[in-house]
Parts: structure tokens; C-alpha cells; sequence
């Protein structure tokens, strides 16, 4: 097996929030029995809205419309994800507004739900969405943008 690459990995994340405030989630095939948001890996070359794009509309179907940086948070070798020697940074945004009809991919993602943060926090979620849900829960859909390092709660 080769070594990790010695550079972080850039993610992004999408936190869907409905009219009513209910946030999207859906089972996660790469961490069973978990949800999570729809999300992935930035391509070379690729911007992160970019990427947001791109994830959405093969995750979901959904073309964002209305979207902004959220939050902003590390991984140091989180140990579900490939070997668990990888740094990873994620970008979530906070989309509250797309095109299209929401159709999971069924690959990555299913059964997804739309839930009131307080209950999405309830569901067993990825190390990640629950940061991203809890933050939403925190500073609602008006709130600044935040920054959590790998040290933070839910670890």
C-alpha cells in the first residue's frame, strides 16, 4: 500500500435547507448505518462552487441556485475514510436554493429525509454533517459562516 499523500484532500459539503427550515439527509453508503449531506472531492482544476455543482447534480439531480460558505472544518486521519491516514478540510455551504427534482443517486446516497435540524441531530450522522447540522442549529440560516479545527466536539 502507498502512503497517503503528504497534502490535505478539499471536500465540499451540501446542507439543503428547505422554506421551512428542515435540513436534508440521507443514508451514506461509505459509512453504513450513518447520514450524511451530499458532498465530495474538489477535482483538479475545479472550483469549489464548482464542485458543489457537480456533486449536487450527481448525488441529488439538483442544480443549487442560491448558496454560500457555511462552515469550514478539518479532518486529521478521521478513521472511516479509506485508511484513515488522510487530512481532509471541508467546505459546506449552505443551499437554500436549486432547480430540479430531488432524485438521490442511490449509489452514495438514500433514504434521504427532510428533518428539522433538532431531529436530523437525533440520527446517527457522519462525524461531519453533525458538525454542519449542529452549526445550522446553532447560528440559523442568517448566521455567519464558522470554522472548526479537527479538535473540536465530535471528533
Amino acid at each position: 500500500m502507498s502512503d497517503p499523500p503528504l497534502y490535505p484532500e478539499v471536500v465540499v459539503g451540501a446542507l439543503l435547507v428547505d422554506a421551512e427550515g428542515r435540513v436534508f439527509v440521507a443514508r451514506f453508503s461509505k459509512v453504513p448505518g450513518h447520514y450524511a449531506v451530499p458532498g465530495g472531492h474538489i477535482d483538479y482544476g475545479e472550483t469549489a462552487a464548482q464542485a458543489l455543482i457537480r456533486e449536487l447534480r450527481e448525488e441529488t439531480g439538483l442544480m443549487p441556485t442560491r448558496f454560500r460558505l457555511f462552515l469550514v472544518h478539518d479532518r486529521i486521519r478521521p478513521p472511516y475514510h479509506k485508511d484513515g491516514r488522510r487530512h481532509l478540510v471541508y467546505l459546506d455551504f449552505l443551499v437554500e436554493g436549486w432547480e430540479g427534482t430531488l432524485r438521490l443517486d442511490g449509489d452514495e446516497l438514500s433514504d434521504g429525509l427532510w428533518l428539522p435540524p433538532e431531529e436530523a441531530l437525533a440520527l446517527p450522522l457522519t462525524v461531519t454533517t453533525r458538525r454542519l447540522v449542529a452549526h445550522y442549529a446553532q447560528v440559523g440560516r442568517d448566521g455567519a459562516a464558522g470554522y472548526l479545527p479537527d479538535d473540536a466536539p465530535g471528533r
